[in-house]
């Protein structure tokens, strides 16, 4: 049989903050990471809106 789900957290505290600071850390760094891909693709889907729009004028149509 398995213990319990994070058991580590009924314990000492000080030991709980320890243990949970470096996963706060990570999990800042990977959201820190997909906004950067978030705004990234954005750029990206927005570049090729704007150039779409510019082949149109070229064209002649709106």
């Amino acid at each position: 049989m398995s213990g319990v789900p994070f058991s580590w957290m009924w314990g000492d505290p000080a030991e709980v903050m320890d243990r949970l600071r470096p996963m706060k850390q990570r999990l800042e760094v990977a959201d820190k990471e997909q906004k950067e891909r978030d705004r990234r693709r954005k750029a990206r889907r927005i570049r090729k809106l704007v150039k779409a729009a510019k082949a149109r004028e070229l064209k002649g149509q709106r």
